[in-house]
């Protein structure tokens, strides 16, 4: 009996020494931390609805087609005020419709100061700086109120990307998708061929 008060008393001294050094850590950290600001941020997951398209659409849904190097990223919510990352893209090639020195292509997702929009990797349009890539545009925005705040969205969402930086040893171009394919040496007669058929 005498040894369980005993056990007890020291499991109760134990406790109330955390207690205290838990409680005096924590009142340092509340002092340190009063320097650095707090920024709580939401983080939305959304899931893309992905329709697959063949060559003949991804051509003809699109309104330019080019190849350039992405020049920069700027990220801003939209009018829903959902983060989305508006991506510049310096034209060096078009091959189908018409397009400035550069076009500004929007994807939903990114990071603002007060929300974080995730959506899936493998489904979204992805932009790295100086890469080069070769993307499928669609002007039609609808009927949104930020529509005049950017220029494209992207056909088919990843469908719609090329990276060129992971096909240069290949004479076929895959999209980011992993869905299509097509040859490098010939791109622009099979732009006109697809074109063609609709």
């Amino acid at each position: 009996m005498k040894s369980s008060y005993i056990i007890l008393g020291s499991m109760l001294f134990l406790f109330l020494s955390a207690c205290t050094n838990s409680n005096t850590e924590a009142s340092l950290s509340n002092e340190t931390m009063t320097n650095f600001p707090t920024t709580v941020k939401t983080v939305v997951y959304s899931e893309v609805q992905f329709i697959h398209l063949d060559k003949n659409q991804l051509v003809n849904e699109a309104d330019a087609i080019v190849k350039g190097r992405v020049l920069s990223q700027e990220v801003q919510k939209n009018f829903e005020g959902f983060p989305v990352t508006d991506t510049t893209i310096q034209v060096q090639t078009v091959f189908k419709g018409e397009a400035g020195e550069t076009v500004e292509v929007r994807v939903d997702g990114g990071e603002t100061d007060d929300m974080i929009l995730v959506l899936d990797e493998d489904y979204i349009p992805k932009f790295e700086m100086d890469e080069e890539v070769i993307v499928f545009l669609s002007a039609d925005k609808g009927d949104r109120p930020d529509k005049n705040d950017f220029g494209y969205y992207v056909v088919g969402q990843s469908q719609g990307n090329f990276s060129l930086k992971d096909n240069l040893q290949n004479d076929s171009i895959e999209n980011n998708a992993k869905t299509l394919e097509f040859d490098l040496n010939n791109f622009q007669e099979e732009i006109n061929q697809a074109a063609s058929i609709n």
